[in-house]
């Protein structure tokens, strides 16, 4: 679809969301203009529409001036699709169990149950947008994950109760290692080693049980391999290096897999609070779907997924492995005095508090996993080229064969801004075309590799890699490349024992789809 075709569908968008969430102004119309005509009529209506103006003027304001603000509490986005009751359920469960600060976000995605409604009428502590189309569980919690404000948030199903101590558990949780990005609660009802077994079959037996497990034990805290998306707890700053869901994943299934391999290649360790228990009735909305749909939309999204992954936990593996080599060698390098002797006995002690520079420089960023020499775009139309870690602009048109990938807001101001590239002579191609290099295999020495080219063995011609920083940087999966436009005729094919001795560096992941251009 093209840029402008889909700025028009959200304008559409955007103007059904007021109709919706503005609504009470067409109704207090209507009771003016039966309180009768006449100069009293005339002036009540003229009074009704300063004083909307007046308040709409003052709420924009308020907005404008406190936007980006974050609160010290938790934001709680709950997406939900046709399923009111449940979501009220759900709400009053954390308005009883939780402490504040928090807020709680509903993201209806154009439910035809009266779910918006019923969260309008609900008001306190809960915002709601409603959303003109369902945009499945990814659309839903990246439109609430925009709207959030808090300094640490949760994405929870609507299908869920929480109970006494959760939060808290899971925040200790959370805390208890400057690495842990992720926690996930234990539940009745649900997928991996987050399930337990339970005394209960009636809800109104759960509580008791809720109560006495959800003691705060720390002893209870483990870490694991895989999160499910029912119950997420995490803080803004991992938001900001991971992103948003990927919108790739119709309805629902797989996206939460998908971000959770994210946030461990940024370098996040995963937890579960075994102290923290919440009843989960169970994939109600997949439910909804029919058993038929349920399984042609599980399947599509289990394709999608490994057509984007290949073999996930050996891409986070090798990773890792990168990373830890990494880890050695500047801490090598930083605890050697000029005198070559160690200036620091015990490297834990540099890893003593949450959110410490030294942790922090370690963690990695989704552009990290960005191919150099890209061309991204926001959702205003700016363009700009990432380049030795930086984000350049693009003060002139952008040339002709490239096609910048529209990328969120969090994932672009991630990145540091440098220097604007004015002139269509600082502005090489992407990728760079094979006859822009060399014509003929490569087999001399490495020098001979540009920044930049694309490049394959001779003997593994599907495993291709970028020239980057004097590092050979993989290609995830043939739609990572394809996603960032590289294509076949882009490869200069090398001999497999120059590759080799080029190092490692990042793997090149695809970047998540996203179908909403506010993100």
């Amino acid at each position: 679809m093209s840029t402008s075709g889909r700025r028009s569908k959200q304008r559409k968008a955007s103007s059904s969301e007021t109709v919706v969430l503005h609504s009470a102004r067409s109704r207090s119309g209507r009771k003016i203009r039966r309180q009768g005509s006449g100069k009293r009529a005339a002036k009540n209506a003229k009074l009704y529409k300063q004083g909307y103006h007046k308040g709409y003027d003052e709420g924009v304001r308020q907005g404008e001036s406190s936007f980006g603000l974050v609160f010290e509490g938790v934001s709680i986005i709950i997406p939900t699709y046709n399923q009111r009751e449940y979501v009220l359920q759900c709400v009053s469960s954390i308005e009883k169990h939780t402490p504040a600060p928090f807020e709680i976000i509903v993201v209806d995605n154009a439910s035809k149950d009266g779910t918006a409604e019923a969260m309008l009428r609900k008001g306190g502590m809960v915002r709601v947008a409603a959303l003109d189309k369902n945009r499945g569980f990814a659309g839903g919690v990246n439109h609430g994950l925009m709207m959030a404000r808090g300094r640490h948030i949760v994405v929870l199903n609507n299908d869920t109760l929480v109970t006494p101590g959760w939060l808290e558990n899971m925040m200790t949780c959370l805390d208890s290692h400057p690495e842990m990005g992720v926690v996930g609660p234990v539940t009745n009802y649900i997928g991996g080693d987050q399930q337990i077994e339970v005394p209960y079959r009636e809800v109104e037996d759960m509580w008791s049980f809720a109560a006495r497990h959800n003691r705060p034990d720390a002893t209870k805290h483990r870490e694991t391999e895989r999160l499910v998306g029912f119950c997420w707890l995490f803080s803004r700053e991992l938001l900001e290096r991971v992103g948003y869901l990927d919108e790739g994943y119709a309805v629902g299934n797989f996206e939460d897999d998908d971000w959770i391999i994210r946030a461990k290649l940024a370098g996040y360790r995963l937890g579960v609070a075994g102290d923290a228990f919440i009843h989960h009735y169970g994939s109600v909305s997949m439910k909804g779907l029919g058993e038929q749909d349920y399984e042609v939309v599980n399947k599509d999204n289990e394709q999608f997924y490994t057509q984007k992954w290949g073999d996930p936990h050996a891409l986070v593996a090798d990773t890792s492995r990168l990373s830890l080599h990494a880890k050695v060698s500047t801490s090598q390098q930083e605890n050697k005095t000029p005198q070559g002797k160690s200036d620091s006995p015990d490297l834990r002690q540099r890893i003593s508090t949450k959110g410490s520079s030294d942790v922090t420089h370690k963690l990695r960023r989704s552009t990290d996993f960005y191919p150099e020499g890209c061309f991204i775009s926001d959702i205003k139309g700016d363009v700009y080229r990432l380049m030795r870690g930086q984000r350049r602009k693009l003060n002139i048109p952008v040339p002709r064969g490239i096609s910048p990938v529209l990328v969120a807001k969090p994932d672009l101001l991630g990145v540091p801004a440098g220097e604007p590239l004015i002139s269509a002579g600082e502005v090489q191609g992407w990728p760079l075309e094979r006859s822009h290099v060399h014509a003929q295999p490569v087999q001399s020495n490495r020098d001979a590799l540009e920044e930049g080219m694309i490049v394959a063995a001779t003997n593994e011609r599907d495993i291709w890699y970028q020239i980057s920083g004097s590092k050979r940087r993989r290609f995830a999966t043939p739609y990572a490349a394809e996603r960032w436009g590289v294509q076949s005729g882009h490869i200069v094919h090398v001999s497999a024992n120059q590759l080799r001795t080029i190092e490692e560096g990042w793997p090149i992941i695809a970047p998540p789809q996203l179908l909403n251009e506010d993100l």
